[in-house]
């Protein structure tokens, strides 16, 4: 397996660098056009992106539960989180057009983080200011008819079990109430790569389920009651993903 992932990384290096040389370039001329379209060009790239690294993994999906999901509709679309290897999954899985919330230590990578900028992605910052910055983004986003991806958990479990969400799911709730959470487990890509190793296992399966949307100004209680429903589900879905029911 250590031959392979040597394989893999160079591979994987070397198409980084073919799809940002195809996306960068073509970037300005359409902007001149359409700056929306411009914005989904290169996240039509970063879709391909992911895509490829996961076959080139011979990683196979199994999705459940895709009659929840309306790719037309705009979401919150809230997956749990176990490896890096979920982010090309949600390229795989997520269809059109959406914006991830990442970390803004992503934003400082050379290239990546530009490009990242470019599909008009949002970077969380810490602090007072930098925080409320990130939620008037997805704000932003949102009611233009962008769905976000964000990991609630907030970062990778080290168990790869669920871990409750951060609050931060709560406050753009609030000032988007209108707009569904589409709870989305994925399991399997921890088996891939586990955290803090770069050792790539292929040919594993994923298992996708999307969950039923909701708002979560239905869900009756306080902060914590909304919190844990969200946790609930995930927490009773991904047993029985991991159990093979």
């Amino acid at each position: 397996m250590i031959l392979f992932s040597l394989i893999y990384f160079l591979l994987g290096f070397i198409h980084t660098l073919l799809c940002i040389i195809i996306a960068f370039p073509v970037y300005p001329f359409i902007r001149i056009f359409s700056k929306k379209k411009a914005k989904y060009w290169v996240h039509s790239m970063a879709k391909v992106w992911g895509r490829v690294l996961m076959k080139m993994a011979f990683i196979s999906f199994n999705v459940e539960g895709k009659e929840n999901y309306n790719p037309n509709k705009t979401y919150l679309l809230t997956p749990n989180h176990q490896s890096s290897f979920d982010i090309f999954a949600c390229f795989s899985i997520f269809k059109k057009s959406y914006a991830f919330v990442s970390k803004d230590t992503y934003g400082k990578v050379p290239l990546i983080g530009f490009g990242m900028s470019l599909a008009n992605y949002i970077f969380v910052k810490r602090g007072t200011v930098g925080a409320v910055k990130s939620i008037d983004d997805m704000e932003d986003r949102l009611k233009n008819g962008t769905s976000i991806v964000i990991y609630p958990e907030g970062s990778r479990s080290a168990d790869g079990e669920i871990r409750k969400p951060k609050r931060g799911i709560l406050k753009i709730a609030e000032r988007c109430p209108d707009i569904e959470i589409l709870p989305v487990v994925i399991y399997g890509t921890r088996d891939i790569m586990k955290a803090k190793s770069i050792k790539i296992n292929p040919f594993r399966k994923i298992r996708v389920r999307f969950l039923k949307p909701f708002y979560l100004k239905d869900i009756d209680g306080d902060d914590n009651a909304k919190l844990n429903y969200w946790y609930e589900i995930m927490s009773k879905n991904y047993n029985e993903v991991k159990n093979g029911k």
